[in-house]
């Protein structure tokens, strides 16, 4: 996997951050992780994955034209 920085509004690597995979196009994100039980028992997320929390202004890296990449 070759990661690519994308953006993110905290500076020297703090979260929240966006990230691609150049090779999938897929996209990483780096934020809070949620870890309340309750909270995850809501969203029913299964055993070995985990939920992070990113502000909605991180999304402002995505591109606009809905492209799988960012040039």
């Amino acid at each position: 996997m070759k990661i690519e920085f994308v953006g993110g509004s905290t500076g020297q690597g703090g979260s929240p951050r966006l990230y691609r995979d150049e090779e999938s196009g897929d996209f990483i994100v780096q934020g809070y992780v949620i870890d309340e039980p309750s909270d995850l028992d809501q969203m029913k997320v299964p055993a070995g994955e985990t939920v992070v929390r990113v502000p909605a202004s991180l999304f402002d890296y995505l591109p606009k034209d809905g492209a799988r990449g960012v040039s």
